[in-house]
């Protein structure tokens, strides 16, 4: 079983070949479940940064709904959307979709001192600023 960080890397990768590649929709799938498993991980930064990318470019997806991707997983309708997303975008597809993609992963978990920062280099962010932002609940 791939450990909760390395998914959630495989999903920023691919969001952000997808940015490259102008494709909005797939970039914010990937965001979407990348925010999912940074909430279930106790990374709320990562997944504030996600839900704001999202919406920097599309005010009105669902996670607008919800001040934070964390509060939003106990509802219905954005279970529902994560379940679709889940069954479509499953580990194994994305992994391949990566590969497929030539997405290089130069970037690697053991070179960070922690998950925070390794998932904030994958978005070329950084990690202080966003625990500064959105806290690190």
């Amino acid at each position: 079983m791939t450990p909760p960080i390395d998914l959630l890397a495989t999903y920023l990768r691919l969001a952000r070949a997808a940015q490259a590649r102008q494709q909005p929709l797939v970039r914010d799938r990937g965001l979407l479940l990348a925010g999912v498993i940074a909430a279930q991980i106790d990374l709320a930064p990562i997944a504030g940064a996600c839900r704001e990318q999202i919406l920097a470019d599309n005010p009105r997806h669902l996670v607008s709904r919800w001040p934070t991707i964390g509060q939003a997983l106990g509802e219905e309708d954005f279970q529902s959307l994560v379940s679709q997303l889940s069954t479509r975008y499953g580990p194994e597809r994305v992994e391949r979709l990566v590969e497929q993609l030539g997405v290089e992963r130069i970037t690697q978990r053991s070179t960070y001192d922690s998950d925070g920062e390794f998932a904030a280099a994958l978005m070329d962010l950084d990690w202080n600023d966003l625990v500064n932002r959105f806290g690190s609940e």
